[in-house]
C-alpha cells in the first residue's frame, strides 16, 4: 500500500465535466490513502458548478458534485502537481505549448491508466514515478481521448462516466499497489495488503 504522498491533477477543457467527475470518482476510491486530488480546465471555464448531466452520472453513483467551482490551469496549479492526467490529446499539446517543462508529469488518462499496470507505482512518488510511467507508457494519441459529454445528453454523459470510471480505477489501483481489475492475488504483494493478496474498492468500473 502507498505511503509516499502524492498530488494528483485531472485536466480537461472548461473543468465543468469530466475532470470533476474523475477528481470526486478518485476520491471516493483513495479514502485515507496519502494521495491528493484536484482538477482544472484549459483553457478552463473559471466560476462555473459541475455540468448537470456529469452530476447526475456522479450521484447515481453516490458521489456529491456540490461545491464545485470550475477553475483555469495555471503555473502554480500545474507546479503543484506530481501527475497530471489530461482527456483529450488536444489537452496535452496546449499544456506542453505553454508549459514544456511539465512534460515529463503529464499523460493521458488512458495512457497512463494502461501504463501504471506495468510497474510498482505504489513504491514511487514525483519524477521517479513519471519517469518510469514514461518508460513503458505507448504514446499519447487522440485514439485515448474521453470525449468531451457537455451538451451532449444523457447518453454522451453515461458513456464518459463509464469510460471514466475503468481509467481512473486502473490509475488508483496502481497508485496504491492493488491488483488490476479482474487479476488474482498474484499481481499484489501480501505484505502490503495486510496479509491480503487482494483488496475490495468501494466501487467498481463493472457495475
Amino acid at each position: 500500500m502507498r505511503t509516499e504522498p502524492l498530488n494528483l491533477l485531472f485536466v480537461c477543457t472548461a473543468n465543468i465535466s469530466r475532470s470533476p467527475y474523475a477528481e470526486r470518482r478518485a476520491r471516493m476510491l483513495l479514502g485515507d490513502a496519502p494521495i491528493t486530488v484536484a482538477s482544472a480546465g484549459v483553457p478552463g471555464y473559471p466560476g462555473r458548478s459541475m455540468d448537470r448531466e456529469m452530476a447526475a452520472q456522479l450521484e447515481l453513483r453516490g458521489g456529491e458534485p456540490e461545491g464545485h467551482v470550475s477553475r483555469s490551469l495555471d503555473g502554480d496549479i500545474l507546479g503543484w502537481a506530481d501527475l497530471a492526467l489530461t482527456f483529450e490529446f488536444a489537452h496535452d499539446l496546449k499544456i506542453f505549448e505553454r508549459w514544456p517543462e511539465a512534460w515529463e508529469r503529464v499523460f493521458g488518462l488512458k495512457q497512463f491508466a494502461q501504463a501504471v499496470t506495468e510497474f510498482d507505482a505504489a513504491a514511487m512518488t514525483g519524477s521517479a514515478l513519471t519517469s518510469a510511467a514514461r518508460r513503458v507508457a505507448g504514446g499519447n494519441s487522440m485514439g485515448w481521448d474521453v470525449d468531451d459529454p457537455y451538451h451532449r445528453g444523457q447518453r454522451a454523459a453515461e458513456t464518459a462516466a463509464a469510460s471514466i470510471d475503468k481509467a481512473v480505477e486502473s490509475v488508483v489501483r496502481g497508485l496504491l499497489g492493488l491488483p488490476a481489475a479482474g487479476d488474482g492475488p498474484r499481481r499484489a504483494d501480501p505484505s502490503r495488503h495486510g496479509g491480503r493478496g487482494d483488496s475490495v474498492l468501494p466501487w467498481s468500473s463493472r457495475k
